[in-house]
């Protein structure tokens, strides 16, 4: 059941394949990066297929595009990703 006093992320509501970033991270091809601006981060597509991530703070690889949109919106939009 949904907590209707939590703030949700607007594409929890449109989905995910609507969200410029989860088509950005899908569609990077092998040695090819992308910048996030708002956190200064660079995300790589790896020759072995991982998604890695290399900021000031932070290093680190991701198995699945799915599991990197995660971890930036966590970052990005430091709301509840409630489930339905």
């Amino acid at each position: 059941m949904m907590d209707v006093n939590a703030q949700m992320h607007v594409y929890e509501y449109l989905g995910k394949e609507n969200d410029p970033l989860y088509n950005n991270i899908t569609q990077l091809k092998v040695n090819q990066s992308i910048q996030i601006p708002e956190t200064k981060m660079q995300i790589t597509k790896t020759r072995f297929g991982m998604y890695e991530i290399v900021s000031a703070e932070q290093h680190e690889c991701y198995s699945s595009a799915q599991s990197l949109y995660e971890q930036i919106n966590a970052l990005l939009n430091p709301i509840s990703f409630e489930r339905l």
